[in-house]
Parts: structure tokens; C-alpha cells; sequence
């Protein structure tokens, strides 16, 4: 044995055999993907980190439009656009002006009338509102619920309170022409 041998035996063990050279040249190219699988890791965390801090700010500002882009609606002065809430439905005080209440009295038909809402009968003398757009009627407790977050009709989807110079959709389905006749029953 030589004395760099004798000094270092290691050495001698590592690069004197063929399956030790082998074993270092495995672990040479090992590393170029170690380091991808750390940049790919710290990338995916990164990301994560982006995620986390762009649904924080969608929440912080979605509850401060909330907070300060409502404000009280306003009846008296005419101007209906004022009157829809910032939350897309109509105040209390706009439901009261665009539809009073009412004690219901059925109609002389036979036809029973419902409440769209909950689906429940209207009996005589339950408190009730009229929409002056459609003449739909409901009771007081649905119809308010319904307003306080959208400004149109539960049956025909038409305005309750009409937008300035805009035309009002027709009121129900829309009828055929009289040209064409109608389909067969299936």
C-alpha cells in the first residue's frame, strides 16, 4: 500500500472500485433534480401564498363595499334610482310608498289566488300588498322579505319602482300572433 493510501484509506475505497465510481456519478446526477423538486416546492408555496393573499383581499374589500358603499334610500324626492337600496332591493319606506297595504279580499271568480312567495292561499282579510306595475298581490310579510333584496316582481320579474326613460317589460308571457296557429298539444 502506498502512504497516500495508508494516510487516506477512503480513498481508496471510494475510486478504486468500479461500484463505487458508479454510486458517486449517480449522486452527481442526482442533484439537478433535487434542486428542481426544491424550486418546484418553494414555487407551489409561493403560490399558495399568492392564493391566500388574494381571497384575503377580495374578503376585505367585498365587507368594505358593504360597510360604506350602502346608503339609505331615499322616497321623497322623486328620484327612483335613490330608491333602490345599495343591496339591490328597496327600504322599507319605498315598499310602503310603491305598494300599500292593504286588507286582502278575494276576487268574485272561482280562481283561488296565491301568494307566489311562500305559496300559501290569501285569505280575506290578511294584510296584503298590490305591485302597481303587474297587479300581482302578496302577503305583506313575503312581499317585504322579497323587496328588501331585489327591486322587481317575484311572478314576472317586471320593476316596482320604473327606471327613468326606460321602457317597462310587458306585463306576463308574451302572447302569439295571430298569424301563426298554435303548436299541437304533446
Amino acid at each position: 500500500m502506498s502512504a497516500a493510501a495508508a494516510e487516506y484509506p477512503w480513498r481508496a475505497q471510494s475510486f478504486g472500485d468500479a461500484g463505487a465510481a458508479q454510486r458517486s456519478a449517480l449522486v452527481l446526477a442526482s442533484y439537478p433534480v433535487l434542486l428542481l423538486l426544491v424550486i418546484l416546492a418553494a414555487f407551489v408555496r409561493y403560490l399558495w401564498v399568492a392564493l391566500a393573499m388574494y381571497c384575503a383581499l377580495l374578503f376585505v374589500l367585498s365587507c368594505a363595499a358593504r360597510a360604506f358603499g350602502a346608503r339609505p334610500a331615499a322616497v321623497g324626492d322623486g328620484d327612483e334610482e335613490e330608491a333602490r337600496a345599495g343591496h339591490g332591493g328597496l327600504s322599507a319606506a319605498a315598499i310602503a310608498a310603491v305598494a300599500p297595504a292593504f286588507p286582502y279580499e278575494p276576487p268574485a271568480a272561482p280562481a283561488p289566488s296565491d301568494c307566489a312567495v311562500c305559496l300559501e292561499a290569501m285569505k280575506a282579510g290578511e294584510p296584503a300588498r298590490r305591485l302597481p306595475a303587474c297587479a300581482h298581490a302578496f302577503h305583506v310579510g313575503c312581499i317585504d322579505m322579497w323587496l328588501d333584496s331585489h327591486a322587481t316582481c317575484p311572478v314576472c320579474r317586471c320593476d316596482v319602482v320604473p327606471r327613468k326613460g326606460g321602457k317597462e317589460p310587458p306585463e306576463g308571457p308574451a302572447l302569439p300572433s295571430s298569424a301563426e296557429p298554435p303548436l299541437p298539444p304533446v
